[in-house]
């Protein structure tokens, strides 16, 4: 054999063993020596349309460049195309009837009642429970009684005396000071479920030995306990102190100030005068551990004891009373005093104090809820907000920022992980929101400080988390990395009137200004891409994305009023106006929901952004459908009917399609996943009171609020999202369902289920 004949045979055989490596052990191979470093940076909202029109204008170089160098295309997003669902979606590459994940909210299994679709809120017992108290005093007991004990011995030389008089001190303590001590320890603390299934392909990453960040992707809350090495904070779902998505604070001397058409909270707190020094309360959160859960627990004892309802009520007020003057109120607040002049207002809060002009934000005031001296020293309750001076004249408008959970303190429930990384980011970078919906679109609907306190809001924001990019991608030890920012859709959903000449709130004297703040917004989104891709390997897989894009909401549908007009909901009175502070607050409240409607003669209701429930026999509590054929016919009835409505204005079908859960998934959860749902067509959406069950007078009428851009119930191919890649791609039709296993064929690692996307590079 000659020597090239060697050299070649040697090689063939190199290759075979190889390959056959390769075949047995793809993942390892891959995996742990070939696998580039990945890099995801998703900007909700994000919308091809305008990105193409801006990159046409010049104004997103670095999206351009990304764009010649690898792929620019629409991204289809998931049905529905919202938020948490495209995102849940993007994350494990299971479709919505899998990930669980099918609109903000959904209906309790079993009930009639909305809860919020993202985590589930339920409490667990704290340590021993009931016997903590006795638990610990018995330690100390026996800890002081043996060194009574000890000390009697060597001092008396009698083990009879000494140790009688340990067995006093052990007893005299652990009774003695076992209510004390219990009374400062919890029964039960707060925790929350992420309600998404499925393996995100992060985990699987940070599994395998891969150094992995994840900062703010949405439905990641409670944050994930990633292996070592790797971190997350989490994004949209993390609430802010009062369990709610955002409630900002609003002080105003205005008697006659009413907050405007607005979907979410806000806390309106009167001044009892427009100049001098005023008194005033900042509320806080609900005293779950030692207040709610201690009623709740109560109530369940003497329903047991078969207690009469009057009973229970006087023992219930007793209790509350009792609690009260132990300092343990329902709901916690903190004083706030405010010195006002003609020029300025002093504020004081939580040992702090500041001095603001009009037009003026404070720093960041950390805002402490006591609640005993043990608490308070190992674990506060710790939040954080800013005040913004609106206005002096004619009233005094004074704006407070939803209470945040402190980025520097641990809080009940982790959204940091390892819980101190977000307290390591706040010493290095200063404090950064925790609120899972970060930038406030409350205010501005509300009235409250116009579209300049949003602006300011977001770009504040935004600064913050670019930071924390910046900070994660110097790690020279990043394997993969993964944030999300928000701001491109919330400048959707507060802009578009002003960006569609046809929305019944366009003026052409502010379009230029709301115009050139969209542009602001993208050229902020492409100078973040810029500046990410200056950190990273000039090798890395380098991904751009949105979970959607974004129509006008000129015109809304309430599904229930349709239904209630075509005899498929019956009412029983008045359905009142729902609102979300109802469903944030109803454990602890004790509000009802739903009213009015009769459900013995109810067939069909909705809820949410589009999802319709049927009101079947042994699923509902007072289902009247029968499963089979009379459900069957009854779900072709609603698609037809909903599908030929026309709205008489515009004379326009605004129900793209009606989808039952068959045709969108196949595979579901019967217990999470609506019967039916109702995709729109563009420049239509959900009203505002369907979202929640309620009824309007009008099927069709105009949207006339500044909440004026939309996506979440319409059909998913009229909102696509944007893909970049600094790679080319295998298909020209890429979804998000395609990005998890995409980046899990690139690291060589098989998934754990059957995944509903495809690997497209």
């Amino acid at each position: 054999m000659t020597a090239f004949q060697r050299k070649l045979t040697s090689r063939l055989l190199g290759l075979a063993i190889l390959s056959i490596l390769l075949l047995t052990f793809p993942g390892q191979l891959i995996a742990e020596e070939d696998a580039p470093q990945i890099v995801v940076l998703g900007f909700d909202g994000a919308d091809p349309g305008l990105v193409q029109q801006y990159m046409d204008e010049g104004l997103l170089p670095n999206l351009k460049a990304l764009k010649e160098e690898g792929t620019f295309s629409p991204l289809m997003p998931t049905n529905p195309p919202q938020t948490p669902v495209s995102w849940s979606s993007f994350a494990t590459g299971l479709n919505p009837g899998r990930t669980e994940i099918f609109d903000f909210l959904y209906r309790v299994f079993g009930t009639y009642t909305p809860d919020f679709a993202l985590a589930t809120a339920s409490k667990e017992i704290f340590l021993f429970g009931e016997k903590s108290g006795l638990i610990f005093a018995g330690i100390l007991g026996i800890v002081l009684g043996l060194l009574i004990l000890g000390v009697l011995r060597l001092v008396l030389g009698k083990w009879p005396v000494a140790a009688a008089a340990g067995a006093v001190v052990l007893l005299g303590v652990t009774f003695g000071l076992a209510g004390p001590i219990g009374a400062l320890l919890p029964v039960e603390t707060p925790v929350a479920t992420n309600n998404r299934q499925g393996k995100p392909f992060w985990t699987s990453a940070a599994e395998s030995g891969k150094k992995v960040k994840v900062v703010r992707v949405p439905v990641t809350f409670p944050a994930e306990q990633l292996p070592e090495g790797s971190k997350m904070i989490s994004g949209l779902g993390v609430p802010d102190m009062r369990r709610r998505v955002g409630t900002p604070t609003f002080f105003t001397s205005d008697p006659n100030f009413t907050a405007g058409k607005n979907q979410f909270s806000l806390e309106l707190t009167p001044l009892a005068a427009r100049r001098g020094a005023v008194e005033t309360r900042l509320i806080g959160p609900f005293n779950y551990p030692f207040h709610v859960y201690v009623l709740e627990r109560e109530r369940a004892r003497w329903k047991a004891e078969g207690l009469s309802s009057a009973d229970r009520k006087a023992r219930e007020k007793e209790l509350v009373a009792r609690l009260n003057d132990a300092d343990q109120p329902r709901q916690m607040t903190v004083p706030v005093r405010l010195d006002i002049s003609d020029d300025s207002l002093r504020w004081e809060l939580s040992g702090q104090s500041g001095e603001l002009k009009v037009g003026d934000w404070s720093d960041w005031v950390d805002v402490d809820f006591p609640i005993n001296w043990l608490i308070d020293s190992l674990r506060p309750l710790r939040g954080m907000g800013r005040f913004r001076l609106v206005a002096l004249e004619p009233e005094v408008q004074l704006y407070f920022s939803p209470l945040n959970f402190h980025s520097g303190c641990r809080p009940p429930v982790d959204f940091s992980w390892p819980p101190e990384w977000a307290q390591e980011i706040t010493a290095e970078l200063g404090p950064f929101k925790t609120l899972g919906w970060a930038i406030d679109t409350w205010s501005y609907p509300s009235g409250v400080g116009g579209i300049d306190l949003f602006i300011e809001d977001l770009k504040f924001t935004v600064d913050a988390y670019a930071k924390i990019m910046e900070r994660g991608l110097k790690d020279p030890d990043l394997d993969m990395f993964v944030q999300i920012f928000y701001f491109t859709d919330r400048a959707g959903h507060m802009f578009w009137h002003e960006l569609d000449e046809g929305h019944p709130l366009y003026d052409p004297e502010k379009a230029a200004y709301y115009q050139k703040a969209m542009r602001d917004v993208y050229q902020k989104m492409d100078e973040l891409v810029g500046r990410a891709r200056e950190l990273v390997d000039p090798d890395a897989i380098f991904l751009v994305v949105s979970d959607h894009g974004f129509s006008s909401f000129r015109r809304q549908i309430n599904i229930n009023t349709w239904l209630y007009e075509n005899g498929y909901l019956a009412l029983s009175g008045r359905t009142g106006t729902r609102n979300l502070e109802q469903l944030f607050d109803r454990h602890v409240t004790g509000v009802t929901v739903y009213s009015g409607i009769d459900w013995s003669r109810t067939k069909a209701w909705a809820m949410g952004l589009g999802a319709v429930y049927v009101n079947v026999v042994g699923r509902e509590p007072q289902g009247i459908v029968m499963p089979g054929e009379e459900y069957d016919a009854l779900v072709r009835e609603l698609k037809e009917g909903l599908e030929g409505a026309v709205d008489e204005a515009t004379g326009l079908h605004p129900v793209y399609k009606v989808y039952t859960r068959d045709e969108m998934y196949g595979e579901y959860n019967e217990e999470k996943i609506a019967d039916l749902r109702v995709a729109n067509r563009r420049n239509y959406r959900v009203s505002w009171q369907d979202t929640l069950g309620g009824l309007s007078t009008e099927v069709f009428e105009d949207n006339d609020r500044t909440w004026s851009g939309d996506h979440c119930s319409l059909q998913p191919s009229e909102v696509k999202g944007i893909f970049f890649m600094n790679r080319k791609i295998q298909v020209d039709d890429p979804a998000i369902l395609d990005i998890a296993p995409s980046i899990l064929s690139t690291l060589g690692l098989e998934p754990e289920e059957r995944l509903d996307g495809r690997v497209i590079w």
